[in-house]
């Protein structure tokens, strides 16, 4: 009797359990459960990237219309380019490596060096520039004219230049003494054209500085 009793209750917790399962719509067949909308517990989402913020020093140093031409272009990177070009150009300049000057030159300032270099070489003159140190580097001006965009860089280095002659005398300046320079570079480049290297077209004469053997011919008076 007691067994009957147990079995019956048991019987009876399984139905309602059942019925607690199977007894209500889930939205499978019949009805369709309502389904309310998801809750935004404010959280960002993890796909979506947000708007590159605007860099103040576009707009500052004049740069907002190379921006409109090429809006992949970046200071940083501009610079990075600008710091090693300052290197190359002065050692290229001094070593008459023609080829290198080239691809780093207008074509008009390429004949200004190219013409310096001439003149040395017919002296039997040799130029020793040592870039000793690049104090700074940074954008001074910038300017487009239609789709040519020009940026103007004012480096300060403290660095040695010297010319010797066929017979390794000193002729000007001193390989050993360090004199501060600083010049501003102008470079260029077609913002629509095929070329994507910007070139060295105008370097404005040293100020500040001391040295008789002039690192890199100025194109300008």
């Amino acid at each position: 009797m007691f067994d009957v009793i147990i079995y019956a209750a048991l019987a009876t917790v399984v139905v309602v359990v059942f019925y607690s399962v199977l007894g209500k719509q889930t939205g499978f067949g019949g009805i369709p459960e309502e389904k309310s909308d998801p809750v935004d517990f404010g959280m960002e989402d993890p796909n979506r990237k947000p708007a590159p913020e605007a860099d103040p020093d576009i707009e500052r140093l004049g740069l907002s219309g190379i921006t409109r031409l090429d809006p992949s272009f970046s200071i940083a990177h501009f610079m990075t380019g600008a710091t090693a070009a300052y290197s190359m150009i002065l050692e290229a300049y001094a070593n008459g490596d023609r080829d290198l000057l080239k691809d780093l030159l207008t074509a008009e300032t390429f004949a200004i060096y190219d013409e310096a270099i001439t003149a040395r070489e017919e002296a039997g003159q040799t130029q020793i520039t040592d870039l000793g140190r690049l104090r700074k580097a940074s954008i001074k001006a910038a300017k487009t004219e239609g789709s040519i965009a020009y940026i103007s860089v004012l480096y300060e280095a403290d660095l040695t230049s010297a010319l010797r002659d066929a017979d390794g005398e000193l002729v000007m300046g001193d390989p050993d003494v360090l004199s501060y320079v600083s010049e501003v570079w102008e470079y260029t480049r077609d913002m629509k054209g095929s070329d994507l290297n910007w070139r060295l077209a105008n370097v404005e004469p040293s100020e500040g500085d001391s040295l008789e053997a002039d690192p890199s011919p100025d194109t300008t008076a």
